[in-house]
């Protein structure tokens, strides 16, 4: 699954707990602020959103948790 920041940048999440940077169509988009602008154009172009106004990695962490639960570790490639 792919997630992208605001930014543009791209990252992969695999079932077995793999964070890595790469190029992909994101289906959720992590957000610093939600606002329902954002949320309405996100929605419109068919991503999920997640908020999160912690640092980069971290909230990579929550959305690998939240998508797997199952997954009890983040291995950053």
């Amino acid at each position: 699954m792919y997630v992208a920041f605001e930014n543009g940048i791209t990252f992969f999440l695999g079932q077995d707990g793999t964070i890595r940077r790469e190029q992909g169509k994101p289906s959720i988009v992590i957000v610093k602020e939600l606002t329902r602008e954002k949320l309405q154009d996100y929605a419109k172009r068919g991503l999920k959103v997640f908020p999160c106004d912690e640092e980069e990695k971290e909230c990579l962490s929550k959305v690998l948790n939240k998508v797997y639960p199952e997954c009890k570790s983040c291995k950053f490639a």
